[in-house]
């Protein structure tokens, strides 16, 4: 059996609690950051995990929710086990603790199964062994088998942040820099649809990036990094329509081969089997031999200080190698592995067990569940001097530029000179708190880069009833649009 065969990040779906408890299964998840749902079941008793690149954000079972509905589960030596990647989640939030802080408080109470001790003395004595059998990177954590204590700390300290977008590589260039403010985006998705592409539509903003990854034409999969955290699928999608609706960043088509873009969604998706590898350490051309060997599909990736380098890997072949600031695919992997000569630069290597076709999404499906934003709410206006609260709604919230100039004889008209403006916005501050706990900062960020005018409040809190919060239900945005609204009515 190959070790890929052997690495705990690459189980099965299913299986069994007393071979891989939960412990096990909620480090394997946050180093593969895999995203999902995880159910576990004991007899009549039930509990839910939820997942989102690793971190585990919300579960619930038998009443309870949040950490205390991961402590139970935590003691089972009995049982079963199913993860579901594609599986929607929820909005709620529960959870905020890193995995490791929530296994200490757990083993602080007692919790059994709260740490690698006490494991099941008949099926784990043998997982171990594997990595003896392993060439010179045997000595390195492999995330798939049962972590020692010190290992979810090499993630965290030196490892990728669960938040990162890989770079990917430039094949053919079909469109660039397309302005999102002209553009009819889903007639440019099925555009791209009906000519069979192959390869992804990349978006870039100032403070955002997306990518919606296709197969000879379907939709496999999208992408979007806000800064925050980088979501995938539905919620993605939403996240990239948005922003072109709002008119904010520019589009690239990107045309690749088949197998290239099979890679591309292998390394967005495929779990870490080898990470944390110093590279002074390790001899590149030798694990590239080895990975060779192996007949892995999956890529190579060399983290250096100033720079990232990648190589993808088919059945072991070199398919391409590129760079960050050189995304060209080269079919000399000299480009990444001359990073490794710095001594702080670290090795990963990701990969699946089985090589299978993307499956597709439906286009149509993803864009009937997303209503485009109306285009008149972000087209910035004329400003002639008789403009009225109609004209001056319609400028472009992110350009102030384009806002016409405050009125002097119209502003008694509106009354804002009675309007106590740092208690009002203290109140809308404090509303935001109230409906978003500690998902309210993009909300007041608007709100603090509001003019004091009656007429530029309305905008922004137009703006909030249509943003979207990774974890927020919309309809909870609407509501605190609806209820500012309200407020700001009675201050007139």
């Amino acid at each position: 059996m190959s070790t890929i065969e052997q690495a705990p990040g690459l189980l099965d779906n299913r299986g069994s609690l007393n071979q891989t408890p939960l412990l096990t299964l909620l480090q394997s998840k946050q180093a593969q950051r895999a995203t999902g749902t995880l159910q576990v079941r004991n007899g009549g008793e039930a509990y839910s995990l939820f997942f989102l690149f690793g971190h585990l954000f919300h579960a619930y079972g038998n009443g309870s929710q949040g950490e205390d509905a991961v402590f139970t589960p935590l003691s089972w030596r009995q049982g079963d086990y199913s993860f579901d990647p594609k599986s929607k989640l929820p909005t709620e939030e529960t959870i905020t603790a890193p995995t490791a802080d929530i296994l200490a408080e757990a083993k602080r109470r007692g919790v059994p199964g709260a740490d690698n001790g006490p494991a099941p003395p008949r099926e784990a004595p043998p997982a171990p062994a594997p990595p003896a059998a392993q060439p010179q990177v045997s000595e390195r954590p492999v995330v798939s088998q049962p972590p020692a204590a010190a290992q979810p700390q090499v993630a965290p300290e030196e490892g990728p942040p669960p938040t990162e977008l890989y770079p990917l590589p430039v094949g053919k260039l079909v469109y660039e820099s397309l302005k999102t403010a002209f553009v009819d985006f889903p007639k440019l998705l099925r555009s791209l649809s009906s000519d069979r592409l192959t390869g992804y539509l990349r978006l870039t903003g100032l403070a955002s990036r997306g990518m919606i990854l296709f197969y000879q034409g379907s939709l496999i999969e999208s992408f979007y990094d806000g800064g925050a955290v980088v979501s995938t699928g539905r919620t993605a999608f939403s996240l990239f329509k948005n922003d072109v609706d709002r008119g904010e960043g520019s589009m690239d088509v990107i045309e690749l081969s088949s197998e290239v873009v099979t890679a591309i969604y292998q390394l967005l998706t495929a779990p870490t089997i080898l990470q944390g590898l110093l590279a002074r350490f390790v001899d590149i051309r030798a694990l590239l031999q080895y990975l060779q060997e192996e007949k892995i599909h999956g890529s190579l990736l060399v983290r250096a200080p100033e720079e990232m380098g990648i190589i993808l890997l088919r059945d072991g072949q070199l398919l391409g190698a590129f760079t960050r600031g050189q995304p060209q695919l080269m079919q000399d992997p000299e480009i990444v592995t001359r990073l490794c000569a710095d001594s702080k630069t670290r090795i990963e290597v990701k990969a699946v067990a089985d090589l299978e076709e993307p499956a597709s999404v439906s286009l149509e499906e993803m864009l009937a569940m997303t209503p485009s934003v109306p285009s008149t709410v972000y087209r910035p206006a004329p400003a002639p001097v008789q403009a009225g609260p109609a004209a001056q709604a319609a400028a472009a919230p992110r350009a102030p530029s384009y806002q016409p100039a405050p009125q002097p004889v119209q502003a008694p008209a509106a009354g804002e000179p009675d309007i106590d403006w740092p208690s009002l916005m203290s109140q809308l501050n404090q509303m935001a708190d109230n409906a978003l706990q500690n998902r309210s900062k993009k909300v007041k960020e608007m709100l603090a880069s509001t003019e004091h005018n009656v007429d530029a409040l309305d905008r922004t809190i137009d703006r909030i009833s249509q943003t979207s919060i990774m974890f927020v239900d919309p309809a909870r945005l609407t509501n605190l649009a609806n209820e500012m609204r309200q407020l700001l009515e009675e201050q007139r």
